[in-house]
């Protein structure tokens, strides 16, 4: 495991620091439907932007991009929220992810029809798309990508578990070749580490790549943690590692992918 940073508080979750960070900048939000999306400052209609499609956790919805991804880079990618289908209350103020079948079809449905709204709006390069998603929306980020991974050039979930059933590996030869961050936090309610090193023994069995950092906070929303997945996404993107890390050796031998 990598073990990036540490704190000795939790970061909040309220995304002060994410507006405070970009309030002195112009920003572009713009909603669309079920999504929202941003703009980099200074966008160039000419360039071909990656894009970043941001999955919400439990009893959020899409606009939590709005915060999220500006924190990631203010003008590296265009970013889009996608909203989960199920209402969590009466107001429709949050929504969750469903793992069914139709669940899961729902969602794929929704995350290519946000890269095609997004692909007639802005100039987007389709090569280099990455599914972000935090805690629930991370899950379901891994599992959409693993799904479809020739559509994505790298998958991450911030505090969300590996997909279990509905055969996340069953595209397998094709997985191996995704790119995957996972980071975790202290809160061991959303992972366990049980559960952790189960899954973890089934990626090695399977020989699939997974790139896992630990960090000593609570919130995988943490500023540190959001500029390594900006750096983990051009790594993708330039084929340079800048990362700061150090390895430690865990209980288990883990395949990582040297992404």
């Amino acid at each position: 495991m990598n073990r990036l940073w540490s704190e000795n508080a939790s970061a909040s979750g309220n995304f002060s620091w994410a507006k405070k960070q970009h309030s002195q900048s112009a920003v572009t939000l713009e909603t669309c439907g079920r999504s929202s999306f941003f703009l980099p400052v200074q966008y160039e209609p000419n360039y071909q932007y990656p894009l970043v499609i941001w999955l919400h956790n439990e009893g959020s919805d899409q606009s939590q991009m709005s915060s999220v991804v500006p924190a990631i880079s203010m003008q590296n990618y265009i970013g889009v929220g996608v909203r989960a289908p199920r209402a969590t209350d009466s107001q429709g103020h949050g929504f969750s992810w469903l793992q069914s079948e139709s669940g899961i079809a729902i969602t794929e449905q929704s995350l290519f029809d946000a890269i095609d709204l997004a692909s007639t709006r802005y100039n987007i390069n389709r090569d280099r798309v990455c599914v972000v998603g935090y805690r629930e929306g991370g899950t379901m980020a891994l599992r959409t990508a693993l799904r479809h991974p020739a559509a994505f050039a790298g998958a991450i979930s911030l505090g969300g578990r590996f997909p279990t059933g509905s055969r996340p590996l069953a595209n397998l030869a094709a997985a191996r070749k995704l790119p995957m961050m996972m980071a975790l936090g202290t809160d061991e309610s959303t992972y366990p580490t049980n559960d952790l090193c189960r899954d973890l023994r089934h990626l090695h069995a399977a020989r699939v790549g997974l790139d896992l950092r630990q960090y000593d906070v609570r919130n995988e929303l943490h500023p540190q943690i959001l500029s390594d997945v900006n750096e983990w996404i051009m790594a993708l993107i330039t084929g340079i590692d800048t990362l700061r890390t150090a390895t430690m050796c865990d209980t288990e031998p883990v395949e990582f992918s040297a992404n």
